[in-house]
């Protein structure tokens, strides 16, 4: 025999020997996983070894597509569905065990990659069992080797990785939120959007109307994962993105005394401004506002709602912003009157455009404010609000407030006791309370004034409150009246929830509307009717000036009314000694 003839067959038969070698360590690794469904596995060595998979990592979802394939042609279709169980099951074990190892999860780390992925194959295997009885297996199978925008696949993978891992919810929500989040994938697709982060208003309304023709039932919770994936974007992004549509303000890291954390304000969006200029400037007066002012982000969240509205006003009429004049803020103004804006707020709104464009003309984007502020601002009238609560009222509310829930119990006693806002009693924390000798005190922090201030407060509350954070085991640093998540409560949820009890328990016979503040002013007109000084009501409600208190206490009708009894209680003065004095000097 030839030379170079030996030479091959002793190559052919070292080869052989080397594919019966991986072929028998495959067949034992597969056997180590103890499948009892003889005939499904041994048709899956089959298949494996006929392609030369040697390696159980080879194992992946595209494989399976061909497998899937291959038990059409080759096995009866009845049983198609329970071979690739199997196949799911190795591959699964496979994971589960190489998991355990350095290398194994390096291989298997959930990372970005330009591939298919299925989430039955996640690695954590509590998460990747969760969906053994998915009946829709199109909402496992992420496909991000599709040609489309890098960033936008890397935005999908960052939301897909959140909902994957957020265990706090049940496995049919998690199933609702991927089912939401393949359709904004494909919508983004079809769009051929390229980053969430700039989602302009007309996108956003096409992918609302894919939501719709998909027939998904509550559709408001379905939404809810365009402004997941855009907040996650939005935060995960190396350099804070700018030019995005919508901003997230816990990207910012602003000072804990500029944000009000009984309020539901988390974002700013841009994208009611078409624009494109405008829009930028806008953009980067909000960076000025939160970068450099240091005010309260709800006082620069209501500057900012004004002057979108004018900017809004001038889109319409076709105006830039650099190219605005006075008769365009004075057709706003008469927008406002039109619809019976107060003289305070009508300011307000003045104030706000004229902040921004002298913002415009310091950062040079025009030669000069193109009008003058001064002239379209409105005498503002003081006007006293009677607002305190009727005692019956409150009497009643005291009276029934065993039936109210716990916490709302405890937080209407704040109001009613010591007249604090809404937003101070959200945002109490296990420290506030505290005592000196024989008095009781509360520390509350001001978020409308940005400081502390200190009060006394009746014993009684105080030992209702101390019960109340030693049964729910409210740390010192945590917040008293929690939301679901842990934060502050917000206020709307307290009105509502007081709303709800007031109306079930027929306060007033169920027609009192609660109004928090109210109680404000109730314990304003309560200390002035009982000879308290102006000034130590001032320093007890937390005010600057004396003339913000002045607001505060309803004290008029009945101090009328107590000046005119005393009066005419006189003989002198009597309603009928005025009668024949009148009666005398007419003659």
């Amino acid at each position: 025999m030839p030379v170079y003839l030996l030479q091959q067959a002793e190559r052919r038969t070292e080869y052989q020997e080397d594919v019966e070698k991986k072929k028998q360590e495959l067949y034992a690794e597969i056997d180590s996983f103890q499948i009892k469904d003889k005939t499904q596995v041994n048709t899956l060595k089959k298949f494996l070894s006929d392609r030369e998979i040697w390696n159980l990592q080879d194992m992946d979802y595209p494989l399976r597509i061909s497998y899937e394939r291959y038990l059409k042609e080759n096995r009866n279709p009845n049983s198609v569905l329970w071979h690739l169980r199997i196949y799911d099951a190795i591959k699964q074990q496979h994971i589960y065990q190489q998991m355990q190892t350095l290398s194994g999860k390096r291989f298997y780390e959930w990372k970005y990659q330009q591939k298919i992925f299925y989430l039955k194959y996640y690695p954590d295997q509590q998460i990747a069992e969760s969906f053994k009885y998915v009946k829709k297996l199109k909402v496992l199978v992420w496909d991000f080797s599709k040609n489309c925008s890098e960033i936008l696949k890397k935005q999908i993978f960052n939301t897909l990785g959140q909902i994957l891992n957020n265990t706090a919810v049940s496995d049919r929500y998690r199933n609702k939120r991927l089912q939401a989040l393949k359709i904004l994938y494909d919508s983004c697709i079809h769009q051929n959007i390229t980053d969430i982060g700039i989602l302009e208003i007309e996108q956003y309304e096409n992918i609302c109307m894919d939501f719709r023709k998909s027939g998904n039932e509550s559709l408001d919770n379905q939404l809810s994962i365009i402004g997941a994936c855009r907040r996650i974007a939005f935060m995960q992004q190396e350099h804070i993105q700018w030019n995005a549509t919508v901003w997230y303000l816990d990207r910012f890291h602003l000072g804990e005394n500029r944000i009000d954390k009984s309020k539901s304000l988390n974002s700013i969006s841009f994208m009611e401004i078409k624009e494109k200029q405008n829009r930028e400037i806008l953009q980067a007066y909000m960076k000025y506002e939160l970068g450099v002012t240091g005010q309260a982000v709800s006082t620069i969240n209501r500057r900012f709602m004004c002057i979108r509205n004018f900017l809004k006003m001038l889109e319409q009429k076709r105006t830039l912003a650099i190219h605005a004049t006075a008769e365009d803020l004075s057709d706003y103004a008469k927008v406002l009157l039109e619809h019976h804006v107060q003289a305070k707020g009508f300011n307000e709104r003045i104030y706000s455009i004229g902040h921004f464009y002298k913002f415009m003309e310091v950062c040079e984007y025009i030669p000069r404010m193109p009008f003058r502020i001064e002239y379209f601002q409105q005498k503002v009238l003081t006007v006293h609000h009677d607002r305190s609560v009727e005692e019956i009222v409150y009497m009643e509310v005291l009276k029934k407030l065993y039936l109210f829930p716990e916490r709302l119990r405890c937080m209407f006693l704040h109001l009613w006791c010591l007249g604090l806002r809404a937003s101070e009693v959200c945002t109490l924390k296990g420290n506030a309370y505290y005592q000196q000798g024989e008095d009781c005190w509360i520390q509350v922090y001001q978020v409308k004034m940005k400081n502390y201030k200190k009060i006394p407060i009746p014993r009684a509350l105080y030992q209702l409150m101390k019960i109340y954070l030693k049964k729910n085991e409210i740390q010192p640093e945590e917040f008293i009246f929690q939301n679901t998540k842990g934060g502050a409560c917000l206020y709307d949820t307290f009105r509502r929830q007081m709303l709800k009890a007031c109306r079930e328990n027929g306060i007033a016979n169920g027609e009192y509307i609660f109004r928090s503040h109210d109680y404000r002013h109730t314990v304003a007109t309560m200390f002035y009717d009982n000879e308290v000084s102006l000034q130590s009501i001032r320093d007890y409600l937390g005010h600057t000036y004396e003339e913000m208190t002045r607001q505060y206490i309803d004290f008029m009708p009945k101090k009328i009314a107590q000046a005119n009894e005393e009066f005419f209680s006189t003989q002198e003065n009597s309603l009928a000694s005025w009668l024949r004095k009148g009666e005398q000097d007419a003659k």
